[in-house]
């Protein structure tokens, strides 16, 4: 057992916990210099500098900077639909609940500093870099409307909506009005629906607004309630 600890050590290699624990830390990192500083000007020096690991360490999990790049941007989707996604449980018994509370979990992640920052780095430099931009539409973007358009589809077959409704655009105009409007604001800078009340508030007027166009009774409320 001796010799097995005393070649470990000398082979320079992690075990599992503290290889994941880089692995962490790195992406971590990763993922505030580029929201801070932005793409172009973020090395892969930089943060391995910041991190407090070699570069090789950074090299052997990611070839290229712009591996790493698209990495922080996959575990961020993955982070939202971790966060995001209702129990099956929750979906059968009462799908438009389920909708409505993944909206609002939403509208938190979308406006976490590290999210509007991550933005801000495609908004500025998606023109020079379209394949990044490309790479988040894949794992950010088009995963959460398909979760909404999951969800929206679970209240029709319910017998909840209108015969006429395009899921696929309804559940896009729903994403664009709860989630869309508030990261746009923020990003132009304005500090809007700051406490957890505000968002509560904004999603509630969003939701009986536009769940009146598209239910066949009175939208209820967040609570399962009637709308008023």
């Amino acid at each position: 057992m001796a010799d097995q600890d005393r070649k470990r050590k000398n082979s320079g290699r992690p075990d599992s916990r503290m290889s994941e624990e880089l692995d962490a830390l790195i992406l971590k990192t990763a993922t505030r210099l580029f929201g801070e500083q932005g793409y172009a000007a973020t090395s892969v020096e930089q943060i391995a500098a910041v991190a407090g690991v070699g570069k090789q360490t950074i090299y052997r999990r990611h070839p290229s900077k712009e591996n790493l790049f698209k990495t922080v941007i996959a575990e961020l989707g993955n982070s939202f639909l971790l966060a995001a996604s209702p129990s099956d449980e929750m979906v059968s018994s009462d799908p438009l609940q389920a909708l409505y509370k993944t909206m609002r979990m939403l509208l938190d992640l979308i406006l976490s500093p590290e999210t509007l920052s991550l933005s801000r780095t495609f908004i500025g430099e998606g023109w020079r870099f379209p394949d990044l931009v490309n790479h988040a539409g894949a794992h950010i973007f088009d995963p959460l409307e398909k979760l909404a358009c999951k969800l929206l589809t679970a209240v029709s077959r319910a017998g909840l909506l209108k015969a006429d409704c395009n899921l696929e655009e309804t559940s896009q105009m729903l994403a664009t009005l709860c989630l869309g409007g508030p990261h746009q604001q923020m990003l132009f800078g304005r500090r809007i629906l700051t406490t957890a009340k505000e968002r509560d508030d904004y999603l509630d007027h969003a939701w009986r607004a536009f769940m009146t166009g598209i239910l066949v009774a009175p939208a209820p409320g967040p609570s399962g309630k009637k709308g008023r």
